[in-house]
């Protein structure tokens, strides 16, 4: 009787083992095969949806494709959507809800400076690597790496085009009062000094949100300026071509990224082709106009494009706000295959060592610059016929 308990207990013990050593080996391929968890917060509604929405559409078609060939050793990519309907405050209760809710190992987003900006303090906190896919300036943070080259960079390279290229002396700037137009104007104030006999000769400023800009535009008339920096985004931009035109100016402008965009051309665009207004933007924009084997064509925009209109058909182009989503995604998604593991810690670590070609110029973090790109890659051009085109100086 003894042998037989003894023999039924060893029985049972082995029983045991098995069933825990099973059950470890299912939990383990169960975690393996755990999607990874990526927060987004794009402004899909409110006044900048029209930045928001080509995001999400980039993102989507990105992840699904990335998904369809295995996603990221194995384990497939999950993101979380939140809209901030263009108000910081709300970008900064949906991410609280993504770190801390949905424990996203990373962030992505956002679509303006001022969301962005609002993100930083918050993803140091929780030591969430974050993304951002907008031109805000933000000094060195661990955990945060900014797509393309940034605004200083940016407007800096403005800047040294109005003098050098286009030769002005006598300098009028318009801005708007978000996050994005005062750096603008920051920069270019502080950097004129660096041009002997160019100066400010006027410096107006207005919200993104007005609706008439004929004040600020009377007073950059009587400045009588060589050259107009216009500093801000496609909708206000478009306010001040139409009060331009009233004004009857003739004054050569020369436009920011942000401007280049499709609710810009649509709205005045016939303002701009008319009185040869020239931006400083993205070479996407001219790629039709590159050679077939242009690198950037061939490497980067024509596999985005391909992408793009396989999930949402023929008809729809890669824009710049698709293009600035890609550079985040495509950094994340090349950190991830190099981390040792796929925490918020090694994906941090990872993007430090990524190098990688963008729309933006490359993606290229290091542990002492978290700005992606060291040069700004924007390029002059005009529109004719409602298309972009490379333009040259008359030197």
């Amino acid at each position: 009787m003894g042998k037989s308990i003894r023999a039924f207990f060893k029985y049972w013990l082995f029983m045991c083992f098995t069933v825990v050593f099973i059950l470890s080996i299912n939990n383990s391929n169960s975690y393996a095969k755990e999607p990874i968890r990526i927060g987004t917060i794009f402004s899909i509604s409110g006044w900048a949806g029209f930045i928001g929405t080509p995001q999400k559409e980039i993102f989507n078609a990105m992840i699904e494709d990335i998904n369809s060939k295995g996603g990221i050793n194995g384990r497939k990519l999950e993101l979380y959507y939140e809209d901030d309907k263009s108000v910081p405050t709300n970008a900064v209760i949906a991410a609280t809800k993504l770190i801390k809710d949905k424990k996203v190992v990373a962030m992505v987003g956002t679509s303006t400076s001022d969301a962005g900006l609002a993100l930083v303090p918050l993803c140091q906190k929780e030591k969430v690597p974050f993304i951002n896919t907008g031109p805000a300036y933000i000094p060195f943070k661990k955990w945060i790496i900014c797509t393309g080259p940034g605004d200083v960079r940016g407007a800096t390279h403005i800047i040294d085009y109005a003098v050098k290229d286009l030769g002005a002396k006598r300098v009028a700037l318009l801005h708007g009062t978000d996050a994005y137009g005062m750096l603008g104007k920051n920069v270019i104030m502080e950097q004129i000094s660096n041009y002997p006999g160019a100066t400010i000769v006027c410096n107006e400023s207005f919200e993104v949100t007005d609706t008439n800009m004929i004040p600020q535009l009377t007073k950059t008339k009587a400045a009588k300026p060589d050259v107009i920096i216009l500093f801000t985004t496609g909708g206000a931009g478009a306010v001040v071509a139409k009060n331009y035109k009233q004004l009857g100016l003739k004054t050569q402008v020369l436009g920011s990224t942000s401007l280049t965009i499709p609710e810009f051309v649509n709205i005045a665009g016939k303002i701009a082709e008319e009185s040869q207004w020239v931006f400083l933007s993205a070479p996407l924009l001219i790629v039709d106009k590159m050679d077939r084997n242009d690198p950037f064509r061939k490497n980067v925009y024509n596999p985005t494009e391909k992408i793009l209109q396989k999930k949402y058909g023929k008809d729809i182009k890669v824009n710049i706000f698709h293009a600035s989503s890609y550079d985040a995604i495509a950094g994340i998604v090349e950190a991830m295959k190099m981390a040792k593991n796929i925490d918020r810690a090694s994906i941090r670590d990872a993007l430090e060592k990524v190098h990688i070609e963008g729309f933006f110029g490359e993606f290229a973090p290091t542990p002492e610059d978290h700005q992606a790109a060291k040069v700004d890659p924007m390029r002059p051009m005009v529109l004719k016929n409602g298309e972009w085109w490379p333009y040259t100086t008359k030197k």
